[in-house]
């Protein structure tokens, strides 16, 4: 469970999910670039790349104050 990592955890899982997505991020802009690409890769991509984002926000939240 999310609840059983340390803030440590939680962050380092966090910037491994964002730097994936800026990964993929730049593979989509190459891609894109081509005249040849296949718009159907180009969507899944884009939503990887949202889901990957998406799952670092909800894991990297904010440290409680005690």
């Amino acid at each position: 469970m999310i609840t059983d990592l340390t803030n440590v955890e939680r962050k380092s899982i966090a910037e491994i999910l964002s730097r994936r997505a800026n990964e993929i991020a730049g593979y989509c802009g190459d891609y894109r670039n081509d005249p040849n690409h296949c718009g159907s890769v180009e969507l899944a991509l884009t939503r990887e790349i949202e889901r990957l984002r998406r799952l670092a926000g909800k894991i990297d939240l904010p440290e409680e104050e005690s």
